[in-house]
């Protein structure tokens, strides 16, 4: 897999670096000003980026942006010290696919690589609930259930699983159907919600009662 990195701290890139490089993937790319980062996955088409989200002066909440919006393909993964809830919510908002804690081993973001070139988000579910914690839509009566948005009991079961934060294969493995089918489901949920990910779709279910939780 290719890897690029991007963090203000150089000693973090390079143990990054060798660690990645160890496991079998290549860090193709590592910066440390996240204003040139979009321009270096443009150049390089890194299959990951993976981001910081503390700069000097500011955050790298509009360097996510810009990645995902300059290069799609690019899946970026956020690797930040911070695990505040608005900072989580704003990574996915921006574009990114998975948020993985500073604190964490290498086998944590090793992980979340693999969920992400699995087309799955990548965020520990006590984070995901965390991040879907401050509500903003009013609840309850006045709140659309999930016949407003035409979605079918077994779609209905998907989101409640992804509300759980469960990958593709959990999923699957939960309701005894293939992977491909659950996909199609989980595509067909963000489809009817009008969302682009499954962080949003999550935080749209918890906000408007759609699931139990």
């Amino acid at each position: 897999m290719n890897i690029l990195l991007c963090d203000d701290h150089q000693l973090l890139l390079d143990a990054m670096t060798a660690s990645l490089d160890g496991h079998g993937h290549h860090v193709v790319g590592a910066v440390t000003d996240p204003s040139v980062v979009a321009d270096r996955a443009a150049e390089l088409r890194p299959d990951v980026c993976i981001m910081d989200l503390g700069f000097p002066g500011g955050s790298g909440i509009e360097a996510v942006r810009q990645v995902a919006q300059l290069v799609p393909s690019t899946r970026v993964l956020v690797l930040s010290a911070s695990t505040d809830p608005s900072a989580i919510r704003e990574s996915f908002e921006a574009g990114a696919l998975g948020f993985v804690r500073k604190q964490d081993s290498i086998a944590g973001v090793l992980d979340a690589i693999a969920h992400l070139m699995n087309g799955e988000i990548a965020l520990d579910p006590k984070l995901l609930r965390a991040a879907m914690s401050q509500p903003s839509v009013p609840r309850g009566r006045d709140a659309p259930g999930t016949s407003y948005y035409k979605l079918t009991p077994r779609e209905t079961e998907v989101l409640k699983l992804i509300v759980e934060g469960r990958g593709t294969s959990d999923i699957a493995d939960e309701l005894h159907i293939a992977k491909s089918t659950a996909r199609s489901h989980i595509q067909s949920v963000l489809v009817k919600t009008g969302v682009h990910n499954r962080l949003q779709v999550a935080t749209l279910a918890v906000r408007q009662g759609l699931v139990a939780t």
